[in-house]
């Protein structure tokens, strides 16, 4: 009953203290089902909407650093050459020949795979623009150059699920900030939680727990991940200044308020618009 009381008073002080301006947001991948994934048009959709943009980053065979997330051409390009050959293993040029928006919608038609090094010139053109780096394969001595080449250490997340690495890249990078996203079963999302917190969330700023559905409730979006394990990662990130983010693989309005009434203000998402409609819609009927 003690548990239950201290969690309803928890909820209904965060449901109080609920403002849009304190919800920070990050578009996976651009918005992958907004705008076709890891393009300039995705890039510039996240930034248009105030939200940070996911970038998946790997590195071509003459060692240029593009975004893009799988490792070859075939899902999300028109390739019609070496389309099932990695890209580690293709030269920038044999990659920008290809159309990387039509798949998604002939609006998009010409967009290509972009180099970070071009993402990283637009970024710092935009007020407050930011994007978190998600590494698949790339020299990381290669990638702190380029960020500090740009001045851009302020607007970037460095993302991986390997603590180590994270760890790596902020001493690499001095005030890089850092975020470890954490996937997979309830019991393994709580066992990879409570192994960095007893570690002290060493070299991180941002952890990220990953929300899948419920597939045995149709008509609702529900987590599997119990509201007591949120609210205490809450507590614990907190008292260590680490900010505790969620990514939403899938949701509806009624769920995205339940998790802001819990106190959750950083979020991640395929659809950033979708998931703006849904805070403002909150916003209106408080």
């Amino acid at each position: 009953m003690n548990l239950v009381f201290a969690l309803c008073t928890l909820v209904a002080m965060n449901t109080l203290a609920f403002s849009p301006d304190d919800i920070i947001h990050q578009a996976h991948r651009g918005g992958t089902l907004e705008v076709p994934e890891n393009t300039m048009a995705a890039f510039r959709h996240s930034w248009s909407l105030g939200a940070a943009a996911e970038v998946d980053i790997c590195s071509t065979l003459d060692r240029e650093i593009i975004c893009i997330h799988d490792n070859t051409l075939k899902r999300t390009t028109n390739a019609t050459r070496n389309q099932d050959v990695p890209v580690s293993e293709l030269t920038f040029k044999e990659i920008r020949q290809w159309d990387a928006g039509s798949w998604f919608s002939e609006e998009f038609a010409g967009e290509k795979i972009p180099s970070l090094e071009e993402v990283l010139k637009e970024m710092m053109t935009w007020d407050n623009a930011k994007i978190y780096l998600d590494l698949k394969e790339v020299d990381l001595k290669q990638l702190a150059f380029l960020i500090q080449r740009y001045n851009a250490v302020e607007r970037i997340t460095f993302c991986h699920n390997k603590v180590e690495n994270c760890r790596t890249m902020a001493e690499a990078v001095p005030g890089l900030h850092t975020m470890l996203w954490i996937g997979g079963s309830v019991e393994a999302i709580q066992e990879k939680f409570h192994a960095i917190e007893a570690e002290g969330f060493a070299g991180l700023d941002n952890v990220l727990l990953h929300l899948h559905k419920d597939k045995a409730i149709e008509d609702k979006v529900i987590y599997p991940l119990p509201d007591a394990f949120m609210l205490e990662a809450l507590k614990k990130t907190a008292a260590k200044n680490v900010n505790l983010e969620v990514m939403l693989f899938d949701f509806d309005c009624d769920s995205v308020s339940h998790l802001i009434d819990l106190g959750i203000r950083w979020y991640a998402s395929d659809e950033p618009k979708r998931f703006l409609d849904c805070v403002s819609a909150k916003a209106d009927a408080n």
